[in-house]
């Protein structure tokens, strides 16, 4: 009779315990809700903005979150300063047109910018919390889009 109770009070406490989603689970969602960020941080009241390496016009939804230092570089995944719109040909079949992105870079914010990306290209982990962090900064950014009628 004990070993029954003590089997059903084991399978309540199984089902009540909540799994912490996996650091992959969380790198993927902070990758959507960055990538959304950046997409529609620069847009016009249509929700058109341009690529920075080709200057092609497009809606939001069919550009890219193109990063300048790669994104396995952790430290600058998730960076503003390193993630700008792309179309698909320049951020995949050109992977990144690099050439073109510096230019943009310097032509906008300067060297400084190019040299302090490249000073930051260290090597770095995040845990759980990290990719929350991330995940919770970007949503609320996003609201704020919103808010302000960048939403299309």
């Amino acid at each position: 009779m004990k070993k029954k109770i003590k089997k059903k009070i084991k399978k309540k406490i199984k089902k009540k315990k909540k799994k912490l989603p996996t650091i992959t689970a969380l790198k993927k969602k902070a990758d959507q809700v960055f990538s959304w960020y950046i997409r529609r941080r620069d847009v016009n009241s249509k929700g058109y903005t341009k690529c920075v390496t080709c200057g092609k016009s497009d809606h939001w939804r069919n550009l890219q979150a193109g990063h300048y230092v790669s994104r396995t570089c952790l430290k600058l995944r998730y960076d503003e300063r390193n993630v700008f719109c792309q179309c698909m040909p320049c951020n995949i079949f050109k992977k990144g047109n690099y050439d073109e992105y510096a230019l943009y870079l310097i032509n906008r914010f300067g060297v400084e910018r190019l040299e302090g990306l490249k000073k930051d290209k260290v090597p770095c982990s995040m845990e759980r919390c990290d990719y929350q962090a991330i995940i919770d900064k970007y949503e609320d950014n996003l609201v704020a889009l919103d808010i302000r009628g960048n939403n299309e």
